[in-house]
């Protein structure tokens, strides 16, 4: 990087814009869905390309827009890899544990592989105003941050499943065995869930760069514990409230014999409860991941800044999932393009120079033929 801004130079502010349309997605989500069914999901890939060309064409950033360059074919590889393990997993857990433990340990060790190479693909094939993206994340920290976390997920669960399926010779301990490394493995993820988080964000974060720009996340772990723990509250604070309501309205029908009236009241309040332990602590850890998440997000000359608010979020949820409900689903995609608008334009891009300054450091830089040795060598779009 060869330009420096000055130190007390005021930010200059540049929103994120999403012009997408509900009724425009709804034609490419049904498209998409009728073609992946005919075809079995081998239009998988192609139906991504879509959506993906689409929503990146109506991201605007300093009035030029993202555009996507990926190949469905070479994407077809990380669906047909992804679908590999799944059924090599369910194949073996029906022949033997033990054949189910092997792909759930090779699915470890080639998992964060695999990540790293859909990262550097989705990036390598994003682009603005003409500059490739690219991920800097290197293999041994993909393996660094994924390693540890899978590990206590998958494998704890497939070693006690081999050991309960050895047969009738099995010590009558065995159970006993597998219940508790199950129960070790899940309690060390639990607690550690909030850090494991932290190190993927960070490795995430850390690792994006357009040019010689790349970014570096500055939050702190010690806040996302937080976020955790208070999503716990919320959650327990929502299951004592279900009780009583619930508790109190079922003695109060019983009492008075509501009849079909009380049959319309459990619909409403089932929508509460779903309010309660679904959309409320979702959308309150989608909210708090984003803002802690993006607004640390950044370099010493461009940094973002995200701003949603939970309670605004909370009550386009609330609309989205209701609409879903009453139209049988075919709202999906107006509720995709909500939520992603709410998101991406709650997020501002700061920049301590100007953005043409910021796209020729860029340009001069540009690492495009190894962008594209990564889509050609990897050519993997497994999901973020």
């Amino acid at each position: 990087m060869d330009i420096e801004a000055p130190v007390d130079a005021t930010p200059e502010r540049h929103p994120i814009e999403f012009t997408a349309s509900g009724s425009e997605y709804f034609r490419i989500w049904i498209v998409n869905l009728l073609l992946i069914i005919v075809t079995l999901g081998i239009y998988l890939p192609w139906a991504k390309v879509r959506k993906l060309k689409y929503f990146y064409s109506n991201t605007w950033v300093g009035g030029d827009a993202l555009d996507f360059h990926g190949e469905p074919v070479k994407m077809l590889r990380g669906t047909l890899i992804a679908a590999g393990f799944l059924i090599a997993y369910s194949v073996g857990s029906n022949f033997s544990g033990w054949a189910a433990l092997v792909a759930a340990l090779a699915f470890v060790v080639l998992w964060p592989a695999l990540f790293r190479a859909a990262m550097r693909f989705r990036l390598a094939n994003t682009s603005w105003r003409g500059l490739r993206f690219h991920f800097a994340g290197d293999t041994a920290g993909a393996y660094s941050c994924m390693l540890p976390p899978l590990a206590l997920a998958l494998l704890p669960v497939a070693l006690a499943g081999a050991m309960a399926g050895t047969g009738g010779e099995a010590p009558q301990a065995l159970p006993a065995v597998a219940a508790g490394v199950i129960g070790i493995g899940m309690t060390a993820f639990m607690v550690g869930l909030p850090y494991f988080l932290w190190r993927v964000k960070r490795y995430q974060h850390g690792n994006y760069a357009i040019g010689g720009l790349q970014t570096r996340l500055k939050a702190d772990v010690g806040v996302l514990y937080g976020i955790f723990i208070k999503l716990i509250g919320l959650s327990f604070a929502a299951f004592v409230i279900a009780i009583v309501v619930f508790g109190g309205l079922t003695f109060a029908g019983r009492k008075s014999g509501m009849g079909a009236a009380f049959v319309v009241l459990a619909v409403v309040l089932g929508f509460g409860g779903i309010l309660l332990f679904n959309i409320l602590p979702k959308s309150y850890l989608q909210v708090r991941l984003q803002n802690l998440l993006w607004s640390t997000t950044g370099n010493e000359l461009m940094h973002f800044d995200s701003r949603l608010l939970l309670k605004r979020y909370l009550g386009l949820q609330c609309k989205n999932y209701l609409l879903i409900f009453l139209t049988l689903g075919l709202y999906w995609p107006f509720a995709v393009v909500n939520t992603r608008r709410a998101q991406i334009e709650a997020v501002e891009l700061q920049t301590r120079i100007g953005l043409d300054q910021i796209s020729q450091v860029a340009g001069r830089e540009d690492p495009g033929a190894t962008g594209d040795m990564a889509a050609d060598l990897f050519g993997l779009d497994i999901g973020m």
